[in-house]
């Protein structure tokens, strides 16, 4: 027996502990017998906007007033505190964030991913979350399981879309600015609003930076500041009531630092001697136009996109040369991009959407050693993808049956190139291409005047292979005898995923359950050999896993309930992983825990609000990488406290302590979270 079924027990009784208050809850709720219809309007799982309770595929909606709440300053930390899947965070400005068993990159190459995420529909152009600040976002919605069959490579594990703020509402703005512990301060600009009938605008700037924490075991983290830099802004411009342009952008300047232990045998002290450092700025730009055609039953959404996103590491020497600016590793990506979809409404019952994106991504690659230009770890890359899909939505008996059927075709053209400094032995600029086709369908249907919907969803993801495993062919050295060799021959990685489950919409109550099977397949591995002499490092594919479990999410409107004189509501997102087998080893796979429980407790009452959150997360197996031995990480929980306070109309003041009763927070084995901490500001609206 291995260890996920061994823990299979204990995942059934938390969850009949988590779900007996609620279904007790759900019983008084009963008697009401009041639909409650779950109008809340989401794009992305079908890429139109349509209502929830519409869409078969279940999507988690963090609204604003929960970005408002959360306490948090980037996409990251947003996520491990409401959505159940995978966090690991490290120092040094790096969040890879995963759903059902896959995330994205390690190093934060979001076309090397399991899971994308997206800003206002197109390719964010980086899969590092602690990159993205929370300024200009004005909810994120959440796609649990593979969506290539809309949005291509990188889709297998799951969607997470931000939409961004476009200034809504009246013309006005506001200053403000934070301070808490560890010299944390943050000071913000923002202004937006109608200008007129035609215009309106968002436009955002801030700095915040914070210094080396203290963690609850082992003292100050040394060399873990942080300082960032942002800025971004929306223009919308409505040329009539058919045709609307958007313009958008954000910029951010990042500066981490990386913290070092003293022994990495006894993990007891942190070096106070260490000073790496890296830049891993980031932004985009895009133009969105929106127009309405024949009456209104022909709409086309045109989006092009520039993405930059910078990785430049300086880690130095500890004994020879401890500046730094010795040692740099330096990788730019840059991409453009168009996409473009043309929903026709066909009938009152039946919608099609038709649409390409074309791209181009260029990585260049810089290394430094000893002071001098070297050759960086990975060569330059450049993939050229084109894609077409197409999906057909079906509401049939007045909107009682939806039926969504999706597929997407890609082809891509990918070269391994030179680096931009130093010299190797031979390098061959090989390119490669291969083609893919993503299929999904899905299916909802609603009972007793929509308080019952039952769904079920089939869909393929995919994975690209990235262009060196594909198209390699140099040494790095003449005396090298070691040929890194890219495999032409290898298939992108594929999961194929089954998710059923249902969904009570009670006046004060939602409850929504949803089940899923994983096949995955194809999966890339490295693949070392002996060939005339020479050592060849390539890949291949090899192996198969299955993933399977349940999420849970529960909304309740405790104040409805008891007529209670203030708002109430408690919430809990939860995630039970009762298989995650790798099918030829038939070990457990790596980072994915038994379970994650996310639930909280929101309060309104007047001007003033607040938020008590916790968060679960359960045993996972990892690679501990001082033995290179698996071992299992342990389980953690941690509380945060929110409060908010509007006072005279236009004043707002705000406090959190997060890591309320100051546990031990360790989401990446070795990287262990602030303890304890304060943060307090003032904003003045105008």
């Amino acid at each position: 027996m291995n260890r996920s079924q061994q823990h299979f027990h204990v995942d059934r009784l938390l969850f009949t502990l988590a779900v007996v208050p609620f279904m007790a809850s759900g019983a008084i709720a009963a008697d009401q017998q009041t639909a409650q219809v779950a109008d809340e309007m989401v794009v992305t799982a079908t890429r139109t906007e349509k209502r929830t309770i519409d869409v078969p595929v279940t999507t988690q909606v963090i609204t604003h007033e929960a970005l408002e709440m959360s306490g948090v300053t980037d996409i990251g930390d947003l996520i491990g505190k409401y959505v159940t899947g995978h966090y690991h965070k490290y120092n040094g400005l790096l969040s890879p964030i995963g759903l059902r068993g896959f995330r994205t990159d390690a190093h934060g190459i979001d076309i090397n991913g399991s899971v994308l995420i997206l800003i206002d529909g197109h390719r964010i152009g980086t899969a590092n979350a602690a990159k993205i600040n929370l300024d200009r976002v004005e909810r994120v919605e959440v796609i649990k399981g593979p969506s290539s069959a809309l949005y291509g490579s990188a889709a297998m594990g799951g969607v997470v879309n931000l939409i961004t703020k476009k200034g809504d509402g009246k013309l006005g703005g506001s200053v403000g600015g934070e301070l808490g512990s560890f010299d944390y301060y943050k000071t913000q600009l923002t202004g937006g609003g109608e200008v007129n009938e035609k215009f309106r605008f968002f436009a955002t700037a801030d700095i915040n930076e914070v210094d080396d924490y203290d963690d609850p075991k082992f003292g100050t983290v040394y060399n873990s500041g942080v300082r960032k830099k942002n800025i971004g802004a929306n223009l919308v411009y409505n040329f009539n009531d058919n045709h609307e342009l958007r313009l958008g952008g954000n910029y951010s300047d990042l500066y981490g630092e990386s913290p070092a232990w003293d022994n990495y045998v006894t993990y007891s002290s942190y070096d106070d001697t260490t000073s790496d450092y890296s830049d891993k700025s980031t932004g985009y730009a895009d133009l969105e136009y929106n127009g309405d055609y024949l009456g209104g039953k022909l709409h086309w959404k045109g989006m092009f996109y520039y993405l930059y996103d910078k990785n430049h590491w300086c880690y130095g020497n500890s004994y020879l040369f401890p500046d730094p600016d010795a040692y740099q590793t330096k990788y730019i990506d840059e991409t453009l991009g168009t996409d473009h979809q043309f929903t026709w409404k066909m009938t009152s019952w039946n919608t099609l959407l038709a649409g390409f994106t074309l791209e181009d991504m260029e990585k260049e690659s810089y290394g430094v050693a000893n002071y001098e230009p070297t050759r960086p770890y990975t060569p330059g890359l450049d993939y050229e993808s084109n894609a077409l899909f197409i999906q057909d939505s079906l509401d049939l008996f007045d909107d009682r049956v939806n039926i969504i059927a999706a597929a997407r075709y890609d082809r891509f053209d990918v070269t391994t190139k030179r680096a931009q400094t130093g010299s190797y032995g031979s390098f061959n600029e090989r390119s490669e291409d291969y083609s893919h086709v993503s299929p999904k369908i899905g299916v909802g249907v609603k009972f007793f005047d929509e308080l019952l919907r039952v769904r079920a969803n089939a869909g393929e993801g995919f994975k690209s292979p990235t262009a060196d495993q594909l198209s390699a062919d140099y040494y790095h050295t003449t005396d090298s005898k070691v040929h890194y060799l890219g495999n032409p021959d290898l298939d992108p990685e594929t999961s194929m995923t089954y998710d059923t489950g249902f969904d009570l919409f009670f006046k004060p109550l939602t409850f929504k359950f949803s089940y899923f099977h994983t096949d995955y397949e194809d999966k890339i591995v490295a693949d070392v050999y002996s060939l005339g002499g020479e050592t060849v490092s390539s890949y291949k594919n090899q192996g198969d896993a299955t993933i399977e479990g349940v999420d849970i999410g529960v909304e309740w409107a405790v104040d409805k309930t008891f007529q209670l004189p203030c708002g109430a509501s408690l919430w809990s997102n939860m995630t039970f992983n009762t298989t995650y087998r790798d099918d030829l080893t038939e070990n457990d796979l790596l980072y994915i825990s038994d379970y994650e429980i996310k639930t909280g407790i929101d309060l309104t009452y007047q001007g003033l609000s607040g938020q008590l959150s916790h968060i679960l997360v359960g045993p996972q197996m990892i690679t501990n990488y001082d033995t290179y031995l698996e071992e299992e990480k342990g389980t953690f929980s941690y509380w945060d406290f929110t409060v908010r306070y509007r006072f005279a109309k236009q004043w707002e003041v705000k406090g959190s302590i997060l890591n309320l009763f100051d546990q031990d927070v360790e989401w990446a084995r070795g990287y262990l979270m602030p303890e304890r901490n304060f943060r307090i500001g003032l904003t003045y609206n105008f």
